[in-house]
């Protein structure tokens, strides 16, 4: 059913894009595409009414409350599925099989035979499926990952994020059933399997060395929440760590931030404040080595270098949070224009997830999992 059509005569663009999943990540996506002249949102699509309504306005683009009354009307070359992760699947399946080109967002899924389904139905069909690694256009991030491949902090022996925030327990919410369901791996919205899949993919692609086994536990939907854990042993001998809770207090001492050169991510509303502002919790990942150790502020876009005697802050090419997600999508197209596969494989994903889920046996078998 059609919440929203709108106007149906669309100016000719080049590449015609539909957004399905209208949550607060999708306000970061539009406003990223909105730079894109080579795009045109054709189409955006939420099972809320109201939502689509906003969206629709104030884009220009017909609203649909489902994919397949889009697809009756709207043929986009790309979808971008930013919808709930119990979703991922179903329309993958669907977008497939019309012919269109997926790019989506992490994770993939909680179950890796929905993850091997949505690979062989975009194989089958013969389209690209491109995995949301959109920490991979994070100009802090990719220039950290120069520096790493250079030997400029030598070998690396540890890298490391931390995300212990909230209120305290009685305000932590978590995440509903619609996104991951109950009984199955879930949790926050900056935990283990939401969060720190990025983590999962990114900390193999700084350290040009893929993980080799883990430890650890994570949270589970309609579960009591604790505290998540993992431990990454990388082939090149490197030590990974990833640390969330949600459900207490930042012991973070407000001086210890910085001024954020990109808009900051809060959950349930996704990028926002302005560049400049002060940040007191801004995120950021650690890299130690042999002769040096980086500080990566991914989303506020600053960088630091420590070395013996000295700390200084390197600079930094423009182009924060939220536009990486319109690299992103620009690095999709001209893949797609070449015929060449998707930067982000599905691939990536899938081993983003079975990594994953070997944490979670690894707290069912008391034993460090191997990952393949």
């Amino acid at each position: 059913m059609c919440a929203y059509h709108g106007s149906l005569t669309l100016a000719v663009m080049s590449i015609p894009v539909a957004i399905i999943g209208l949550g607060a990540v999708a306000d970061s996506h539009l406003a990223a595409y909105r730079e894109l002249p080579e795009i045109e949102i054709v189409a955006v699509v939420d099972p809320r009414a109201e939502r689509v309504r906003q969206v629709s306005e104030r884009v220009g683009a017909p609203g649909f409350l489902d994919c397949a009354s889009m697809l009756k009307q709207v043929r986009p070359r790309i979808a971008c599925v930013l919808s709930t992760v119990a979703s991922h699947r179903t329309l993958t399946e669907m977008l497939a099989a019309a012919g269109i080109h997926v790019l989506c967002e992490k994770p993939i899924a909680n179950r890796v035979q929905d993850a091997l389904a949505m690979k062989e139905a975009c194989a089958h069909h013969g389209v690209q499926f491109m995995y949301g690694s959109s920490y991979r256009y994070l100009p802090a991030v990719m220039q950290a990952r120069e520096l790493i491949a250079s030997g400029t902090i030598g070998r690396v022996r540890l890298i490391e994020e931390r995300g212990v925030v909230g209120q305290g327990a009685d305000k932590f919410v978590p995440m509903s059933a619609a996104h991951y369901p109950e009984g199955t791996p879930g949790g926050g919205g900056f935990g283990l399997f939401d969060h720190g899949v990025h983590l999962l993919d990114i900390f193999p692609w700084l350290l040009g060395s893929p993980i080799r086994r883990v430890l650890g536990r994570g949270n589970y939907t309609g579960r009591a929440m604790e505290p998540e854990f993992a431990l990454l042993e990388h082939e090149c001998g490197a030590l990974g760590m990833l640390t969330y809770d949600e459900s207490t207090v930042s012991s973070d001492l407000p001086w210890e931030g910085v001024f954020s050169h990109g808009h900051s991510w809060v959950l349930n509303e996704g990028f926002v404040g302005a560049v400049g502002e002060w940040s007191a919790g801004a995120s950021f990942i650690r890299v130690h080595g042999t002769h040096g150790a980086l500080r990566i502020f991914h989303y506020a876009n600053r960088l630091f270098l420590a070395v013996p005697g000295e700390v200084r802050e390197l600079t930094v090419p423009a182009g924060a949070a939220p536009e990486h997600f319109g690299r992103q999508l620009r690095a999709f197209i001209h893949a797609l224009d070449r015929a060449q596969p998707a930067p982000s494989s599905i691939d990536l994903g899938i081993g983003a997830l079975s990594t994953l889920l070997g944490i979670y046996r690894s707290a069912e078998t008391q034993r460090w999992v191997d990952v393949k």
